[in-house]
């Protein structure tokens, strides 16, 4: 399961940059079976559920503190819409340290993924505790970024 600092230190993206390449190999007969059970036993762990706005809103409104911030898988595919992502927690924290992330009133979290009505919304676990609101853009970097499965 990814922790605050695989979040904070880029490791994440790393490991998605990976799994991209690896991913292209998936096609290979056998041996692309193989890597495919394996990159998404990677991807299950930070258990990714689709959420409504409402689900959203009560993991914000549970949480102590909240920030928001570029998507951070963005960084693999520039090209992509911008949206922003809800950090929760300590992750929180993390987020606002490294430059990644703004703190804001857990309102303007919520109406900060208003702003992109289209997305779908996912939750995934880091450090074991529901900490990352993302919008799931139609882009497959952005849907192995944010582990869908």
């Amino acid at each position: 399961m990814p922790t605050i600092d695989d979040y904070t230190s880029g490791k994440v993206l790393k490991n998605v940059k990976l799994t991209l390449y690896f991913l292209k190999l998936v096609k290979i007969p056998v041996l692309g079976q193989l890597i495919g059970k394996e990159l998404l036993k990677k991807i299950i762990v930070s258990e990714p559920k689709l959420i409504d706005i409402n689900t959203a809103s009560i993991l914000i409104h549970e949480s102590k503190k909240c920030a928001v911030g570029e998507r951070v898988c963005r960084t693999i595919n520039k090209d992509s819409k911008f949206t922003e992502s809800v950090f929760l927690d300590e992750l929180t924290e993390g987020m606002i340290n490294v430059g990644k992330a703004r703190y804001v009133e857990k309102e303007e979290a919520i109406q900060t993924l208003k702003k992109y009505p289209k997305n779908p919304l996912i939750a995934a676990k880091v450090s074991s505790t529901w900490r990352y609101v993302d919008h799931i853009l139609k882009t497959a970097y952005t849907t192995i970024c944010t582990g869908v499965k």
